[in-house]
């Protein structure tokens, strides 16, 4: 902008030469506000005048150490959690493990024996034979998966 014979203001808008401009203004565009005040540390006196009192602010150390005590315990008892998790998988692998041994050497003792081989030295060589009717005494079960016989079977058995 030019300030000289040739440059006139009028009212916000100035003459340059043979052109009439209107002024720029930086701020037109902008509201002002006003400006925050920053924060002044507050002391023991400033905070009584706000009703805070050195007992709330006691309590408040207090619950803020109370809840991480507490984040402790619960994150030990998450790790004992996931390494019981652990212990129990490998025992579960290990029983599987065994449980498969245990079936191939049941299955290995089955096909080891002969059943017609029992039955023939039963029949031919000890004299055995199969029972007649009236030969077969049923017996009530105890409570186990066993009956122990305390006395000799009757001959004549009565049924109900």
């Amino acid at each position: 902008m030019k300030k000289g014979p040739e440059s006139i203001y009028y009212y916000g808008y100035y003459d340059d030469g043979n052109t009439v401009r209107k002024k720029k203004h930086i701020y037109d565009d902008y509201e002002f506000q006003e400006e925050i005040p920053k924060a002044k540390p507050r002391d023991v006196r400033a905070l009584k005048a706000q009703g805070l009192s050195m007992a709330y602010g006691f309590f408040l150390v207090v619950m803020a150490m109370v809840l991480l005590v507490g984040c402790i315990m619960y994150l030990n008892l998450r790790n004992d959690i996931t390494a019981q998790q652990k212990t129990i998988a490998g025992m579960e692998k290990e029983l599987g493990t065994l449980r498969q041994k245990n079936d191939e050497e049941l299955d290995r003792i089955e096909g080891a024996i002969d059943m017609e081989e029992i039955k023939r030295i039963a029949m031919d060589e000890l004299g055995m034979t199969y029972p007649q009717s009236g030969q077969v005494v049923d017996i009530e079960e105890g409570a186990g998966d066993y009956v122990r016989q305390y006395q000799d079977i009757p001959e004549k058995v009565e049924k109900k």
